[in-house]
Parts: C-alpha cells; sequence; structure tokens
C-alpha cells in the first residue's frame, strides 16, 4: 500500500484514517472499496480523484462518486479513532498484519475490524470452528452446542459465534467455562452492543477472546448488518458447524456463505418431527458432512490434508499409520493415569462418553480432552452416538 498523507480543503489524514472514513461512509462496501483501491493504488488517492475518475470505476456512479469526495469533510473519522481508544476497542484495517489471514481470502473482506480483547486470536483461523444454529433451540441443541464447544476448546481450537441468544450462546459459554478461546461477531457497532441481555457474557469473552464488529462503533443492528456479519464468522474459520436451523433460519446464510468461501460445512442431525432440525438435514442432503461428536470435525480435517496426495502416497501414508500404531500401543509408559482408566475400563468393551464420566467421576471436558489425546495417539477410535472403543 501507498503510504503518506491526503491534505485538502484543510483536512489532512493517513491511509489507516482513509479506510476508517471509507467504513464510516454508507453505500461503498468492502468490494467497491477493494475496486477503488485496485484502480487508484491506496485509499488515500482515492480521495485526490475528481468526479469522472471515480465514475469510471464498476458500480460507482455520480451520486456516490460525490459522497466519497466529500466524506473527508463530512465524516468525522477523527472522532471514531477517539471514541474506539476510549472504549478500549483497536481498530484493525485490511492491510495491517494483525488482520486475519483467513478473512482476506473471502470475497467481501471488511475493511477494517473492531476488536474488544485479544486481536492476537483472530490469526488462529486453521484451529478455529465456527458454532452456529437456532436462537430458539430444543435442549438437544443446547446440550449439542455445549458439548461440541467444550469438545473443540479441549482440542485446543478456538470457537467462533454470533452472540445471539440460543445456541450462539451456548457455544460461547461452554467455550469459556472449558478454558478455551472463542470470538464473539457483532451485528452492529460495539459501542451498541446487541443482545444487551449478552453484556456480561460479551465482557467475558474478551478476557481471553475478542469481541469485533465491522460497523463504526455506534452502528445499531439492523436486518441488513446480520448477513454481512454471518460472513465474517464463517471467513475467520476453518469450518462452520450448523446446530438446529429452521428452513428459513438465518443460520443457513451463514452455511451457505462458508461454502461460497471454501470453507467446510458441518451439520448436527436432530429429530425429524422438530422444526429447528430440517435446515440442518437439509444441509446434509446438500453433502454437509454430518457430525455426532467434534471427533467427526477432526476426522475430516485430517482426510482433507490427503487430499493432494495420490493414491498410491494415500497408501504409503496409511501402511505408516498403522506401524505407527503399533509403536503407541505397545509402550504402556506413553499413558498417564487418566489414560490408563480409560483404556482399562474401554478393554471391557466400547463406552459411552457418560459412562466414562460416571466411571472416572471427572469433568466431561477434562474427559474428551483425554479421549482426543488418545486419538491422536491412535489408541481411542470414536463410534456413533458418542461412543468410544480402543483400536485393535
Amino acid at each position: 500500500m501507498l503510504k503518506g498523507n491526503y491534505k485538502k480543503y484543510g483536512v489532512s489524514m493517513n491511509e489507516r484514517q482513509a479506510l476508517i472514513c471509507l467504513n464510516l461512509l454508507s453505500g461503498v462496501g468492502p468490494i467497491k472499496v477493494t475496486r477503488l483501491i485496485e484502480s487508484f493504488g491506496s485509499a488515500l488517492e482515492i480521495f485526490n480523484q475528481n468526479l469522472r475518475s471515480l465514475c469510471a470505476v464498476d458500480g460507482i456512479g455520480p451520486k456516490l462518486a460525490s459522497g466519497i469526495l466529500s466524506a473527508p469533510q463530512k465524516c468525522d473519522y477523527l472522532q471514531e479513532e477517539s471514541l474506539a481508544k476510549n472504549s478500549g476497542v483497536e481498530i484493525i484495517t485490511r492491510f495491517c498484519p494483525e488482520y486475519p489471514d483467513l478473512l482476506k481470502y473471502i470475497p467481501d473482506p471488511p475493511i477494517v475490524l473492531y476488536v474488544r480483547g485479544n486481536s492476537k486470536i483472530l490469526n488462529e483461523g486453521h484451529r478455529a470452528i465456527a458454532m452456529v444454529g437456532s436462537r430458539r433451540p430444543t435442549e438437544y441443541g443446547i446440550h449439542m452446542a455445549e458439548l461440541l464447544s467444550v469438545s473443540a476448546a479441549s482440542a485446543g481450537w478456538m470457537t467462533v459465534s454470533g452472540l445471539a441468544v440460543g445456541v450462539d450462546s451456548a457455544a460461547h459459554r461452554s467455550t469459556l467455562d472449558a478454558g478455551g478461546e472463542t470470538v464473539a461477531v457483532l451485528g452492529s457497532g460495539l459501542g451498541r452492543l446487541y443482545p444487551q441481555e449478552n453484556l456480561s457474557l460479551a465482557r467475558d469473552i474478551t478476557v481471553k477472546g475478542a469481541v469485533i464488529s465491522e460497523f463504526p462503533m455506534t452502528y445499531p443492528p439492523d436486518k441488513r448488518s446480520f448477513p454481512m456479519r454471518n460472513r465474517i464468522i464463517s471467513g475467520l474459520t476453518s469450518g462452520t458447524v450448523v446446530i438446529e436451523a429452521g428452513l428459513n433460519s438465518g443460520t443457513l446464510i451463514t452455511a451457505n456463505q462458508a461454502a461460497d468461501q471454501g470453507r467446510q460445512v458441518f451439520a448436527v442431525p436432530g429429530r425429524a418431527d422438530r422444526p429447528q432440525s430440517r435446515g440442518c438435514h437439509s444441509l446434509i442432503r446438500d453433502g454437509a458432512k454430518l457430525i455426532e461428536n467434534f471427533s467427526d470435525v477432526l476426522d475430516e480435517f485430517n482426510n482433507m490434508s490427503l487430499f493432494d496426495f495420490s493414491q498410491k502416497e494415500q497408501e504409503s501414508v496409511t501402511q505408516q499409520d498403522d506401524k505407527k500404531d503399533e509403536r503407541l500401543v505397545r509402550p504402556a509408559l506413553t499413558l498417564n493415569e487418566t489414560e490408563q482408566r480409560i483404556v482399562e475400563f474401554l478393554s471391557q468393551g466400547e463406552s459411552t462418553v457418560d459412562e466414562l464420566v460416571v466411571y472416572l467421576e471427572l469433568p466431561v471436558g477434562k474427559i474428551f480432552a483425554t479421549l482426543i489425546e488418545m486419538e491422536t495417539k491412535r489408541l481411542v477410535r470414536p463410534l456413533p452416538g458418542r461412543r468410544y472403543a480402543l483400536r485393535n
């Protein structure tokens, strides 16, 4: 990006401020800003153009071009910077090194991100999963959101969701309770947090995670802002898990955007007679990966790592893994106390997670973390219905 200052009509700004100014301007948006920057080299240079040159850019008409040229005088970007700073909010532009790498590659990456909390974790998208679902979930939906989020946190994965009531809130809270990191993406400005009933949850998230938005500080939530918010949820992650959604649910927008971004889509099956299950079942029919536990998610990503191999190379990798299995299972000294007790219990036959919790008298998060570690060591294998068995 070009650097420098814009000075015209008594107004002075730098490149960062130019991007903030464009983000404050209604009617521009990420795609048009990208076109403008590609045409003129930097955000600053956009404001140095005349009406004719701006109108030559695809999607920029005379009215919008006129608004762009007057924006430095009319949009109070200095006040926006001050408000963010005084509120403990970091503004990250698209060209900052802190900007999330995965988000750069969606079709319409946000111009800027407002971040309250730990901005560094936004670049952990390779080990981040979106958890989204109904605002009016069933008890089963809440249970699955909690189960999957705890498992993700135990496996060292960050969760991302939208801070909405229902599945989103359950995913955020369960991740925090399991000691994990979570990111909440808002459909409003950070100075107009919505919904207000989740204010306490948002504060807790910022301790280890982050609450973020692309909207200016005082931007109110509206029907347009939530679909825009959803593309960030999916864009920050390697995949999106849908936990209960009606056929007309906004959650399906997130799933579709994830697919459009080339990210993996997962769906949790539900009861056939529940309207909250129909969206997930529709996604599964359309090719989403059916999952019953977080191990299914991990398996999918492990399998994806083999896609670029030839068949012969895949067989070679499998043979090496089989040999590695034998080496890992034999030495008992590689097992900690919890793993030894799990092996002892599973030697009597396959078992559910709930049965292991009762037998070991340990928190479910601890059990999941151990089972996932044992999967990594190729000691156990997951089965349908949240069951586990020893590998042969």
